[in-house]
């Protein structure tokens, strides 16, 4: 009889439940397998070169102290907390035997499940928030920074969503708390402070966010700078990242990709051309964040959650469009807003970023299943099909750069002349 009951109710359930059904079971089968993936690339591979600089970090620290390893090694840019964390880990790892590689990586895998959760909650209730969150979840490049690379970036994309969703709910001190945590592992989710103020419309809810979100930030790094606030200054928050290149100069991203690489090699620049070009290349970090600032500015009268994540987006997006100092984990900061904006920008830079990525790890760990050595210095060329790529991935990011500063400007002056209208 149960048989039969069930068969009976399977056969006269409504088409429209069927059809709801069906994308909702193929979502917890990209759930699953994105949580295999990562599981694998935790548990079974050894990860990127900075994966080794975080064990050394970590027992540079242990062995020198916080103070003492920021004076030896200039290098030593991460924040207090997180070097103690690591130092830390390295302790568990020597106790359990676990290697420190998967006690390492594994917080941060699951701070991206935390970013696809968030991502899912933060989008408009419909089915393309199930199949945002699903891409993301599946997409390498969010696989390969939060599982396999070793860094930390996941958790900046993690602390901005928890900030957005936090102020959604009224809770302003959290939601602030929340973007000062962020500063505890890395620098960057400052960047959002900007978009996450137009989102609160009172100038007292905006204090209560700001003071939150600085007393949270230095409770970690207060006692560091008690002791010495000058090597504090110099190694954390003087760093601005680099210019990453194969050993024989070939240049992984950037402007001076479209410039050098994909048009005139930099030996055929005539001097009067060359040498303002390389300056404003030296500067093209402080020229992004110029950028940045004025794509807030400009869309400083969109405060819906959704209007300021697509802005996060936009600003991430413009700093990798004109910025030469980048590595592979920055995409992480960006990632999850992506899915905010038209699908014309969310689904290529999503595809072009996962690409070329992970056909750089192919690259320099020798196999597909990234379960070889890292050899960054061994590579000191790119193959075509990995030179396509980047020059895909660089132009698509330079010219929507472009395009969203235009569209922008052209929107507040519409809206401007609308009110001189009325």
């Amino acid at each position: 009889m149960d048989g039969q009951y069930n068969e009976s109710a399977t056969t006269t359930m409504p088409a429209s439940s069927r059809s709801f059904l069906q994308p909702i079971a193929a979502f917890w089968w990209a759930i699953a397998i994105g949580a295999a993936l990562r599981i694998y690339c935790v548990v079974f591979t050894n990860g990127t070169g900075d994966m080794d600089d975080w064990e050394d970090h970590a027992q540079q620290v242990h062995d020198r102290g916080l103070i003492g390893y920021y004076h030896a090694n200039s290098f030593a840019n991460h924040p207090p907390f997180i070097s103690k964390v690591s130092a830390l880990i390295l302790q568990m790892s020597a106790a359990t035997g676990i290697p420190f590689r998967i006690l390492f990586r594994t917080p941060f895998a699951l701070l991206d499940a935390g970013n696809a959760l968030l991502l899912f909650l933060l989008l408009p209730e419909n089915r393309w928030r199930f199949f945002a969150a699903a891409c993301y979840w599946l997409s390498p490049a969010a696989i390969l920074i939060s599982a396999y690379h070793g860094n930390t970036d996941t958790a900046i994309a993690f602390f901005i969503l928890l900030s957005v969703w936090l102020a959604t709910k009224q809770r302003i001190a959290s939601s602030g708390a929340a973007l000062g945590a962020s500063l505890w592992v890395k620098l960057p989710g400052i960047l959002a402070l900007p978009a996450l103020l137009i989102m609160l419309r009172r100038w007292r809810l905006r204090g209560v966010f700001l003071v939150a979100a600085a007393v949270v930030a230095l409770l970690t790094y207060l006692p560091a700078l008690i002791q010495d606030y000058k090597i504090v200054f110099t190694n954390v928050f003087g760093y601005r990242g680099l210019i990453l290149q194969t050993a024989t100069g070939v240049p992984l991203w950037g402007p001076s990709v479209l410039l050098f690489s994909t048009f005139t090699p930099i030996q055929a620049w005539p001097e009067k051309f060359l040498r303002p070009t390389l300056f404003l290349l030296e500067h093209s970090w402080s020229i992004a964040i110029a950028a940045m600032l004025v794509l807030f500015w400009l869309r400083r009268n969109l405060p819906s959650p959704q209007e300021v994540c697509a802005t996060i987006g936009m600003t991430y997006a413009v700093l990798f469009g004109f910025s030469d100092y980048w590595a592979f984990q920055y995409f992480a900061w960006a990632l999850p807003f992506w899915f905010f904006l038209p699908w014309w920008f969310s689904i290529p830079a999503v595809g072009l970023t996962s690409a070329y990525l992970y056909s750089l790890h192919w690259l320099f760990c020798g196999n597909g299943w990234l379960l070889g050595g890292w050899d960054f210095l061994g590579h000191p060329t790119l193959p075509f099909i990995v030179l396509g790529l980047r020059n895909l991935a660089v132009s698509f990011f330079f010219v929507s750069a472009c395009l969203f500063l235009i569209v922008a400007i052209r929107c507040r002056r519409t809206s401007v002349k609308n009110l001189e209208l009325t």
